[in-house]
């Protein structure tokens, strides 16, 4: 898979580094976009849209079929169209999700470590209160502890729990059995489950079986939501398209409702036309980022065993995120900034970005770059290590 060098192209991951760390002279290996050009199929259809007026859009039925399909065939989900609401990205719809699904005082439940933006969205809808379930973490490998999940939703009355499924920062891909289990509970206790499965088409093929979508087990379909969107699968960030899958009628009425009285209704056609254009041709292109991306998983894997055995890494069963523990050379995240950027000029996020101190030691590493940024941050990481 070619390699874009993208300074200089606005990329918030590269541009906006003096923004975010305080300095535009790192490594960039944080934010979760690739690094990669977009498939052809896209860009030729972009460039097709582009020659006609851009006045408003209308979202066609193709775009509809495109996900539904996509559902169906990748996922074993069988989505109906009238279920599908469109919105410029899964962060905004979290937010929402929380605004429209819950009211103030209500306890929204999390499994941490996880993606920031699900405990912001929470923070940030008005008295709303945050409950962090932690993962059980045996070594390196997180599960679900279901007394404390079941234990944490009756002692707060959780009313919504946001699920990562691929879970981002950990890495794993949750079986069918672990989310029978997880929706079995929120059933039993009213619980509305929104499912982030941004993720889902980034699998590692080694791992022998496909992501299980949430909605699909434990006969409780009425209670989840599911959101997805092509933008992690084919690096179409910039475009803002995001599905959100509701069942639900009631449930997605409120959703509906409240993004129309925000103004928020009316859709991007570029968003729909790249992501109609990735699900019907991008497969092949798919299929060589894998490859690209959990080949660099497994340098970063053999790489550190032999160098820096101490450094501990999770399994990457799904995303393209490795979780690393510094945990032998660093007890803070100021430890952890000084080891990473301040030595190793590395940019990547912070564990305790995904969820308070326990984490602190930790850092999330983007894999979706070239094997020569892997390479030269492991040659940075080892070489700093060595000096003690």
């Amino acid at each position: 898979m070619e390699y874009v060098n993208r300074l200089g192209t606005h990329s918030y991951k590269w541009d906006g580094l003096k923004k975010e760390f305080g300095d535009a002279d790192l490594l960039a290996m944080w934010v979760a976009d690739m690094d990669f050009p977009s498939p052809p199929c896209v860009t030729k259809a972009l460039h097709a849209y582009i020659d006609a007026p851009l006045g408003y859009f209308s979202t066609p039925d193709s775009y509809f079929e495109a996900v539904m399909q996509w559902e169906k065939e990748r996922h074993g989900y069988q989505v109906r169209k009238e279920w599908i609401c469109v919105t410029p990205g899964i962060v905004p719809a979290l937010h929402w999700a929380v605004r429209t699904l819950t009211a103030p005082g209500d306890s929204v439940m999390v499994s941490t470590p996880v993606y920031y933006p699900f405990m912001n969205a929470v923070k940030n809808s008005g008295e709303r209160r945050l409950v962090e379930c932690e993962l059980k973490k045996t070594g390196m490998f997180y599960e679900f502890d279901y007394d404390r999940f079941e234990e944490d939703i009756v002692k707060n009355n959780v009313k919504l729990y946001i699920l990562c499924n691929p879970h981002n920062p950990v890495g794993r891909v949750w079986t069918r059995e672990e989310l029978e289990q997880v929706v079995a509970i929120c059933k039993r206790h009213g619980v509305v489950i929104v499912s982030d499965e941004i993720h889902q088409d980034i699998v590692n093929p080694a791992l022998g079986r496909k992501k299980v979508t949430t909605a699909t087990v434990g006969d409780y379909e009425d209670g989840i939501i599911t959101m997805a969107a092509a933008s992690k699968t084919f690096n179409l960030a910039a475009v803002q398209n995001s599905f959100i899958i509701i069942p639900n009628p009631q449930m997605r009425e409120s959703f509906s409702t409240f993004l129309a009285q925000m103004a928020l209704d009316d859709v991007n056609g570029f968003g729909h036309i790249a992501t109609e254009a990735a699900l019907r041709g991008g497969a092949a292109w798919l299929e060589e980022v894998l490859q690209q991306i959990y080949g660099n998983f497994a340098y970063l894997k053999q790489r550190l065993a032999a160098d820096c055995p101490e450094i501990k890494l999770t399994e990457l069963e799904g995303t393209y995120l490795a979780w690393m523990d510094f945990g032998a050379y660093c007890k803070t995240q100021q430890d952890v900034k000084h080891l990473l950027q301040d030595r190793c000029r590395i940019a990547m996020d912070y564990g305790a970005w995904f969820g308070g101190g326990r984490h602190e030691a930790f850092a999330r590493m983007n894999l979706a770059t070239s094997r020569e940024n892997i390479q030269e941050a492991c040659d940075r990481i080892v070489r700093e290590i060595a000096k003690g």
